[in-house]
C-alpha cells in the first residue's frame, strides 16, 4: 500500500517536472533569434557591418576566442563569401533541420559577428548569449527538425538537464527585465520623472521618422508622455515578476511582451533586436507542451 502510494507521488512529481522540454516551442523562440541576423545580413552591405582594420585585428589576435571568430579567420577580403555561409547555416536554422548540428553553428557565427561588427543595437550581445544557453537542447534533441512533434521520449536525465536550461533561460531573462526596470528608475532620472521617452521620440539619430512624429506628436507633448514612460518601466518590471508563474500562466503575458517589443520594433526601427527579444519572451514564456499548428505543412501522421 505505502509502496503503492509512493509510485503515485512519483509519477506526478514527473508528470510535471519531467514534461519533454524537447517541441517546437525551443524551435520557434531560435527560429526568431536566428530570422533577426537573417534580416541583418540581408538588408545591409558587408562593407557596412564591418571594418577593415577592427578584422585584421582579430584575425591577427592572439587571443583564442578572436582566433576563432568566423569572420577573422575568413579575412576581410572574403566577407561576400562569410555573408553567404552565414545565410545559408541561418536558413538552415530557421528550417529546424540538424539541430544537433545548427545549434553550435548559430552560436558561432552569432557570437562571431556580435565581437566584430561595428553596427550593433544590443541584439546581438543578447542573441549570443541565448544562442549559447540554447546548445545543450540542441544537442540532445532527438528529433531530426525541431519544427517535428516528439516522436521518442527522451530519459529522464535528458528532460532534467532540458528543463535545466530552461531555468537557465528564465533566470536570464529575468535578470535583462528587472535590471532594466530597476536601472531606469533608480539611475535616469528621465526615466524617473517620465520625460524620457520625449528625447528618445525627438533624438535625430534613433528617434522616430519625421512622419511618425508628426502623427503622435500631439501625445508626445502632453502629460501622456509620462503615463507612456512609465508604462514601459512597469511592463519590463512586470516581465521579470512573472519568473515566479507556472508556464501556463506566463502566456496570458505574451501579448504585452510582443506588442512591447513590436513597438520599440516598429517606432525606434530596431526591428533586428524587436526579433530577438520575441523570441527570448517565446523562450520564457511558452509552455513546454503549447501546441504550435502550422497549417502549411503536412499533417503528421
Amino acid at each position: 500500500m505505502f509502496i503503492s502510494q509512493l509510485n503515485k507521488i512519483n509519477k506526478w512529481i514527473e508528470s510535471k517536472i519531467f514534461i519533454n522540454p524537447y517541441t517546437r516551442v525551443y524551435g520557434i523562440g531560435r527560429t526568431f533569434i536566428a530570422f533577426s541576423l537573417l534580416t541583418v545580413f540581408l538588408f545591409n552591405d558587408m562593407d557596412y557591418l564591418f571594418n577593415k582594420r577592427a578584422i585584421e585585428v582579430i584575425s591577427n589576435s592572439d587571443f583564442i576566442h578572436n582566433r576563432l571568430n568566423f569572420f577573422g579567420i575568413l579575412g576581410y577580403d572574403n566577407l561576400l563569401l562569410g555573408k553567404i555561409i552565414s545565410l545559408i547555416i541561418l536558413l538552415v536554422v530557421i528550417s529546424g533541420y540538424m539541430p544537433q548540428i545548427t545549434g553550435v553553428l548559430h552560436f558561432w557565427i552569432t557570437y562571431s559577428f556580435n565581437n566584430s561588427s561595428i553596427l550593433l543595437d544590443g541584439g546581438e550581445q543578447i542573441a549570443t548569449i541565448y544562442t549559447f544557453l540554447i546548445i545543450p537542447l540542441t544537442l540532445f534533441d532527438n528529433r531530426k527538425n525541431h519544427w517535428q512533434k516528439p516522436k521518442k521520449e527522451p530519459n529522464s536525465i535528458i528532460k532534467f538537464i532540458g528543463h535545466l536550461v530552461f531555468l537557465f533561460i528564465s533566470l536570464q531573462s529575468c535578470f535583462i527585465y528587472l535590471n532594466t526596470g530597476i536601472e531606469k528608475i533608480y539611475q535616469l532620472n528621465d526615466w524617473k520623472n517620465g520625460t524620457a521617452l520625449y528625447y528618445i521620440f525627438n533624438n535625430s539619430y534613433f528617434g522616430l521618422s519625421d512622419s511618425i512624429l508628426s502623427l503622435v506628436s500631439p501625445l508626445i507633448n502632453s502629460e501622456f508622455i509620462f503615463f507612456l514612460t512609465w508604462w514601459v518601466i512597469l511592463s519590463h518590471l512586470l516581465l521579470s515578476y512573472i519568473l515566479l508563474l507556472d508556464r501556463r500562466k506566463k502566456i496570458s503575458f505574451l501579448p504585452i511582451g510582443v506588442f512591447f517589443h513590436t513597438s520599440i520594433g516598429v517606432f525606434l526601427g530596431l526591428y533586428s533586436f524587436s526579433l530577438v527579444m520575441i523570441g527570448v519572451l517565446l523562450l520564457y514564456i511558452l509552455p513546454f507542451q503549447h501546441n504550435l499548428k502550422f497549417t502549411l505543412w503536412k499533417k503528421e501522421r
